[in-house]
């Protein structure tokens, strides 16, 4: 049998991540995670000032991280990060797709407008984000790509509790399509493309959670307690490692066991 050190399937140094909405919440979580196991990680969040601040605390740590603000639905704007890791860093080994919006109106309420900032965000921001990078991907002939979905997005029940409403479910269960659907059209260039799907977090998006529903999902998760966005990242760590070169267009729940009891 081939000896493998543990440290080696699990090391990131040198690789250089793009990592969106890292400015806050899942997102810092993951930049924080990427740099801990040694990558470069490229904060793009449409949040700047956000940005560098988490890209300070990966420095004052001893990583490397710049911030970049982004509009992940503008393509031109996405096209420029791109560019600008490419002339710091050289290269684009690992993307994190987080960035995203919520929306709570029910589908008789919701209006073109909301609807089209959801899925701007949410969707279309995966896609160019990808687009982008994977291009650069090709042809080095390597890469990860995580995408952040939604475990509400597979749980009806609880899309207009605090979850996000019909949109934001919608635009997540998308996301778990195109997940499928990229991970077949760069399987032939060695790039994995897979998702990670959390339940509710205890992130600033959920600010103002109201008491019942907190309740509800603590009662209803039994591991007995929300998500911390570090349970989030680990998970992704896990996924642009070498330890998961062989898993590729899978969506990873990541919920304390709520989505099997919902």
């Amino acid at each position: 049998m081939k000896s493998r050190k543990v440290s080696e399937q699990f090391d990131i140094t040198g690789k250089v991540a793009i990592v969106t909405g890292a400015a806050s919440g899942i997102g810092r979580a993951i930049a924080l995670d990427l740099a801990k196991f040694g990558a470069n990680v490229v904060i793009a969040d449409i949040a700047l000032e956000g940005g560098r601040a988490v890209a300070g605390e990966i420095k004052s740590a001893g990583g490397k991280a710049i911030a970049i603000r982004t509009d992940v639905t503008d393509r031109k704007n996405v096209e420029r990060t791109v560019g600008k890791t490419i002339d710091k860093f050289g290269k684009i080994d690992i993307l994190v797709n987080d960035a995203g919006v919520m929306s709570y109106p029910t589908t008789l309420d919701i209006t073109e407008a909301e609807l089209d900032r959801i899925f701007d965000t949410n969707l279309k921001g995966a896609m160019f984000c990808s687009q982008a990078v994977a291009r650069h991907m090709i042809g080095q002939k390597s890469g990860k790509i995580v995408n952040i979905g939604s475990s509400p997005s597979s749980r009806g029940s609880v899309c207009n509790l605090s979850s996000g409403g019909p949109a934001y479910c919608a635009s997540k269960g998308a996301i778990q399509a195109f997940t499928r659907v990229l991970a077949m059209e760069l399987a032939p260039h060695g790039i994995n493309v897979n998702a990670v799907a959390p339940g509710t977090t205890n992130t600033p998006m959920h600010t103002g959670l109201w008491e019942a529903a907190v309740a509800y999902f603590q009662s209803s998760i039994p591991l007995g307690r929300l998500a911390e966005p570090e349970d989030i990242a680990d998970v992704v760590l896990f996924l642009v490692t070498n330890a998961a070169r062989y898993i590729t267009g899978q969506t990873i729940h990541v919920n304390g066991g709520q989505i099997m009891v919902d």
